[in-house]
Protein backbone atom coordinates (compact mmCIF):
# COMPACT_ATOMS: atom_id res chain seq x y z
CA UNK A 1 0.00 0.00 0.00
CA UNK A 2 1.16 3.44 -0.79
CA UNK A 3 1.21 6.28 1.68
CA UNK A 4 -1.61 7.98 -0.24
CA UNK A 5 -3.85 4.89 0.07
CA UNK A 6 -3.14 4.60 3.80
CA UNK A 7 -3.93 8.26 4.32
CA UNK A 8 -7.17 7.90 2.36
CA UNK A 9 -8.22 4.87 4.43
CA UNK A 10 -7.43 6.66 7.69
CA UNK A 11 -9.40 9.73 6.58
CA UNK A 12 -12.37 7.59 5.53
CA UNK A 13 -12.24 5.71 8.83
CA UNK A 14 -12.14 8.94 10.81
CA UNK A 15 -15.10 10.36 8.87
CA UNK A 16 -17.08 7.17 9.42
CA UNK A 17 -16.31 7.27 13.12
CA UNK A 18 -17.45 10.91 13.37
CA UNK A 19 -20.69 10.15 11.53
CA UNK A 20 -21.45 7.18 13.80
CA UNK A 21 -20.75 9.17 16.96
CA UNK A 22 -22.70 12.28 15.92
CA UNK A 23 -25.81 10.60 14.49
CA UNK A 24 -27.44 9.27 17.71
CA UNK A 25 -27.24 12.59 19.55
CA UNK A 26 -28.53 14.44 16.49
CA UNK A 27 -31.45 11.98 16.21
CA UNK A 28 -32.37 12.51 19.87
CA UNK A 29 -32.29 16.29 19.44
CA UNK A 30 -34.48 15.97 16.37
CA UNK A 31 -37.02 13.86 18.30
CA UNK A 32 -37.15 16.43 21.12
CA UNK A 33 -37.46 19.27 18.62
CA UNK A 34 -40.29 17.51 16.79
CA UNK A 35 -42.08 16.83 20.08
CA UNK A 36 -41.68 20.43 21.20
CA UNK A 37 -42.95 21.69 17.83
CA UNK A 38 -45.95 19.34 17.86
CA UNK A 39 -46.84 20.37 21.41
CA UNK A 40 -46.44 24.07 20.59
CA UNK A 41 -48.49 23.69 17.39
CA UNK A 42 -51.29 22.11 19.41
CA UNK A 43 -51.07 24.91 21.95
CA UNK A 44 -51.17 27.49 19.14
CA UNK A 45 -54.45 26.01 17.95
CA UNK A 46 -55.96 25.47 21.43
CA UNK A 47 -54.88 28.82 22.90
CA UNK A 48 -54.76 31.09 19.81
CA UNK A 49 -51.12 32.00 20.33
CA UNK A 50 -49.71 34.94 18.39
CA UNK A 51 -46.30 34.67 16.71
CA UNK A 52 -44.40 36.16 19.65
CA UNK A 53 -46.12 33.85 22.12
CA UNK A 54 -45.54 30.87 19.82
CA UNK A 55 -41.79 31.51 19.76
CA UNK A 56 -41.56 31.86 23.54
CA UNK A 57 -43.81 28.85 24.19
CA UNK A 58 -41.73 26.77 21.77
CA UNK A 59 -38.56 27.61 23.73
CA UNK A 60 -40.30 26.68 26.99
CA UNK A 61 -41.56 23.39 25.52
CA UNK A 62 -38.15 22.54 24.03
CA UNK A 63 -36.57 23.03 27.46
CA UNK A 64 -39.37 20.96 28.99
CA UNK A 65 -38.78 18.08 26.54
CA UNK A 66 -35.05 18.20 27.19
CA UNK A 67 -35.60 17.95 30.94
CA UNK A 68 -38.12 15.11 30.51
CA UNK A 69 -35.59 13.14 28.48
CA UNK A 70 -33.03 13.64 31.25
CA UNK A 71 -35.38 12.21 33.87
CA UNK A 72 -36.30 9.27 31.65
CA UNK A 73 -32.63 8.31 31.32
CA UNK A 74 -31.64 8.41 34.96
CA UNK A 75 -31.84 5.35 37.20
CA UNK A 76 -33.94 6.82 40.01
CA UNK A 77 -36.91 5.08 41.62
CA UNK A 78 -40.40 5.66 40.25
CA UNK A 79 -41.24 7.97 43.15
CA UNK A 80 -38.09 10.02 42.66
CA UNK A 81 -38.82 10.30 38.93
CA UNK A 82 -42.41 11.33 39.70
CA UNK A 83 -41.19 14.10 41.99
CA UNK A 84 -38.72 15.33 39.37
CA UNK A 85 -41.40 15.26 36.66
CA UNK A 86 -43.78 17.18 38.89
CA UNK A 87 -41.13 19.84 39.57
CA UNK A 88 -40.35 20.12 35.84
CA UNK A 89 -44.05 20.51 35.08
CA UNK A 90 -44.41 23.21 37.75
CA UNK A 91 -41.41 25.08 36.32
CA UNK A 92 -42.97 24.96 32.86
CA UNK A 93 -46.27 26.26 34.24
CA UNK A 94 -44.45 29.20 35.89
CA UNK A 95 -42.69 30.01 32.62
CA UNK A 96 -45.91 29.71 30.60
CA UNK A 97 -47.75 31.93 33.04
CA UNK A 98 -45.42 34.79 32.10
CA UNK A 99 -46.13 34.34 28.37
CA UNK A 100 -49.83 33.47 28.26
CA UNK A 101 -52.77 35.67 29.18
CA UNK A 102 -54.77 34.67 32.26
CA UNK A 103 -57.50 33.21 30.04
CA UNK A 104 -55.01 31.30 27.89
CA UNK A 105 -53.28 29.90 30.97
CA UNK A 106 -56.63 28.78 32.42
CA UNK A 107 -57.47 27.05 29.13
CA UNK A 108 -54.03 25.41 29.14
CA UNK A 109 -54.61 24.07 32.67
CA UNK A 110 -58.00 22.66 31.65
CA UNK A 111 -56.46 21.07 28.54
CA UNK A 112 -53.71 19.54 30.68
CA UNK A 113 -56.23 18.20 33.19
CA UNK A 114 -58.28 16.62 30.41
CA UNK A 115 -55.16 14.98 28.93
CA UNK A 116 -54.23 13.51 32.31
CA UNK A 117 -57.69 12.03 32.73
CA UNK A 118 -57.48 10.47 29.26
CA UNK A 119 -54.03 9.04 30.06
CA UNK A 120 -55.32 7.54 33.31
CA UNK A 121 -58.24 5.95 31.46
CA UNK A 122 -55.90 4.47 28.84
CA UNK A 123 -53.58 3.16 31.57
CA UNK A 124 -56.48 1.50 33.39
CA UNK A 125 -57.76 -0.04 30.17
CA UNK A 126 -54.30 -1.34 29.32
CA UNK A 127 -53.73 -2.92 32.72
CA UNK A 128 -56.97 -4.92 32.66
Amino acid sequence: MTMKQILTLLTAGLLLFLVLVATPSFAQDTKKDKAAKALTDTMRTQLSLDDTQYSKVYDINADFMDKLAGVKGDGDSKMAKFKKLKAIDEDRDKALKTVLSAEQFKSFQEFKKQNRQEMKARFKARSK
